[in-house]
């Protein structure tokens, strides 16, 4: 099957679903062939695959840019992926859907990573986009009811999402030396990884660190001093004086140096204040790994080395935190990967052109 994703941003950009777009584009490039139409910043030489790096603006002219390029691939599908950052609530992106059926004739599927529907413009603009679509796919079961409750007449499936992140296959001398690297080889260690922003209960787990007896935080990602929440966490470090404490890595673009560093720590923390969900990326790539899990909300039994607390309760977090570094268990978890994902994609691709 000729296939053209299209996404906001693509590695080598800061984004989540640009990764997740790679990787199954990856995987679904090896029996297919692969076309990715996407911003201008992003990389137009990454695996076996055509990417068009042609988008300035994602609105009408670039929209205009999409349709020209979609000529040429004539592909038998495209699939938008959706929201992103990048389209700025360009209404072209609403409208695409219903072009591409008109000018370009092939089947639409749109992977949709975000549902909110709180304002009747919001409302508005995904009745545009679903509305011409031959298929949704969502990558949380919850958005399904969501969806139909605004929209019925919509046909909808439900593909979880795997991690980018690989499990780390370093050996005990490769262990040792990370450890030493990051000054952790004689203390308990507790990893997060991911973006730093207000929901991800960051304050609570600095308080945490602060009443911890020989542990030491992990931070796998930036905080810069440019940025006015980053500068507020910094500030909190400081005031709760664990800046001796708290190791920051600065953005990795490797993803095995990522699974490499989870795969180190005595437990990895996600404290979000919304709860975890299946589609957390960072969540995923600890889950990969053998190590300990402790984050919050009910998605998941306490089963397998994933415990979950109530979000914002910072007595239960570093409670949970004291069990789980006393324990010293390691977990032998199911691999999630995107072999799965592209298959089971295949399969609502398919059924979407059969419509």
């Amino acid at each position: 099957m000729r296939i053209c994703f299209i996404v906001g941003a693509f590695p080598k950009m800061k984004c989540g679903v640009g990764d997740y777009t790679y990787n199954l584009a990856l995987e679904l490039a090896k029996t297919n062939e692969i076309y990715v139409i996407t911003s201008s910043r992003a990389s137009n030489k990454l695996g076996n695959m055509k990417i068009y790096n042609i988008i300035d603006e994602w609105d009408k002219s670039g929209s205009k840019k999409i349709l020209e390029k979609l000529q040429e691939i004539k592909p038998d599908l495209v699939n938008i992926q959706y929201p992103s950052d990048e389209y700025k609530n360009n209404l072209a992106m609403n409208l695409l859907p219903n072009k591409i059926k008109k000018q370009i004739k092939c089947t639409v599927v749109a992977t949709i990573h975000e549902y909110e529907c709180f304002t009747l413009k919001r409302k508005i603009r995904n009745y545009l986009n679903f509305k011409n679509l031959d298929k949704i796919i969502v990558v949380e079961k919850e958005f399904i009811d969501q969806i139909k409750k605004d929209f019925k007449k919509v046909d909808i499936d439900f593909i979880k999402i795997s991690s980018n992140i690989p499990r780390s296959e370093i050996s005990d001398k490769q262990r040792l030396e990370l450890l030493k690297k990051y000054g952790l080889e004689n203390t308990n260690s507790i990893g997060y990884f991911g973006f730093a922003n207000p929901s991800k209960g960051l304050e609570s787990l600095f308080w945490t660190v602060s009443k911890l007896e020989n542990t030491k935080l992990l931070f796998i990602n930036k905080l810069d001093e440019n940025n006015e929440y980053h500068k507020k966490l910094l500030n909190l470090i400081e005031e709760l004086n664990i800046k001796d404490r708290i190791v920051i890595t600065g953005f990795l673009d490797s993803e095995k140096d990522v699974s490499d560093l989870l795969s180190i720590t005595s437990v990895n923390v996600f404290p979000f204040i919304d709860g975890v969900k299946l589609r957390n990326g960072s969540f995923l790539a600890a889950y990969n790994q053998k190590v300990p899990i402790i984050t919050t909300g009910e998605n998941f039994k306490e089963d397998n080395g994933i415990y979950c607390v109530e979000p914002k309760n910072e007595e239960e977090l570093l409670k949970k935190i004291k069990e789980v570094l006393k324990e010293k268990k390691v977990f032998d978890r199911e691999i999630l990967n995107f072999e799965n994902v592209a298959k089971n994609y295949m399969e609502s691709f398919e059924e979407g052109k059969r419509k």
